[in-house]
């Protein structure tokens, strides 16, 4: 008797201490049901309290790996973490439009919870230009979120009049964005509003301008490495499940929700989560 999985491809860096890319989203699709495969866009020796080193894959290497896949065991959702150089977007872009790739969730990790600034300007044009016209849904947090508006801005979209004048603070601040970013990139984004002051509450605007709001309440765990890496993949995961978006971003909240909530303590830093609790 012969079974199969729904296959889905992570194209991120390694987190050497496993709480975050291509080591969660594995975890994540393991856990979600799908069978998870890698393309590694980046070497990095980190632990919970920071990154030592970083080396880029040769973007051959890149390319290679990506063909390997699809050539072979072909993706039904494909999630793009981290990727830091002009010339590895340049990559995936080719690689993926010449393989046709579907349902394709782009983390877009830009900014750092300090708010420092985490690949530089023609890598986000890059990004922009080339990965989002590709994607089903973008998952930016709020200083991304605000970063992308900022570009948007300066390419000809309306500026956005936030409620207190400065910066995305507010819900009604997160649905403006989102429609910006929509309209403007064409592709649905989901802002999430695990920075704000109040609850972690994010809202998915599609470029059809359907709005839906995905309620949830902030954890207290200090332990929060590799969220990002982990909602994105358990989105990939569902819609290669079948799900629509609305639904895939629904399961993998509520995935994520619970990873935090087992409380895993590892580490001197901001640790990983417990990717497998629901089987604890």
């Amino acid at each position: 008797m012969t079974s199969t999985l729904p296959p889905v491809l992570s194209i991120a860096g390694s987190d050497s201490s496993g709480g975050a890319g291509i080591q969660a989203d594995l975890k994540t699709m393991l856990a979600n049901g799908v069978f998870g495969m890698t393309a590694i866009a980046a070497l990095t020796a980190q632990n919970t309290t920071g990154v030592r080193m970083v080396t880029n894959t040769p973007p051959d290497m890149l390319a290679a790996q990506i063909d390997a896949v699809f050539e072979d065991i072909p993706p039904l959702a494909v999630k793009i973490g981290m990727v830091s150089s002009v010339e590895l977007i340049d990559v995936i872009a080719d690689r993926l439009t010449f393989h046709k790739a579907t349902n394709v969730v782009l983390d877009p990790v830009m900014v750092a919870t300090s708010g420092a600034k985490l690949i530089e300007d023609d890598a986000i044009a890059a990004l922009t230009s080339q990965l989002f016209p590709l994607a089903t849904v973008i998952t930016p947090n709020m200083p991304e979120t605000q970063a992308l508006c900022d570009l948007a801005v300066t390419q000809g979209a309306q500026p956005i009049n936030y409620d207190n004048g400065e910066s995305i603070s507010t819900p009604a601040d997160m649905t403006v964005a989102g429609h910006l970013l929509a309209d403007h990139f064409g592709c649905a984004v989901l802002v999430k509003g695990g920075h704000g002051t109040q609850d972690a509450s994010d809202v998915l605007v599609e470029p059809n301008g359907r709005v839906t709001w995905f309620t949830g309440h902030r954890v207290d765990n200090p332990n929060t490495h590799g969220t990002g890496c982990t909602l994105s993949s358990a989105i990939a995961s569902h819609l290669a499940l079948g799900k629509d978006l609305p639904t895939a971003v629904d399961h993998a909240k509520l995935y994520l929700t619970g990873a935090l909530e087992a409380q895993l303590d590892l580490g001197h830093g901001s640790g990983p989560m417990d990717h497998a609790w629901r089987w604890r």
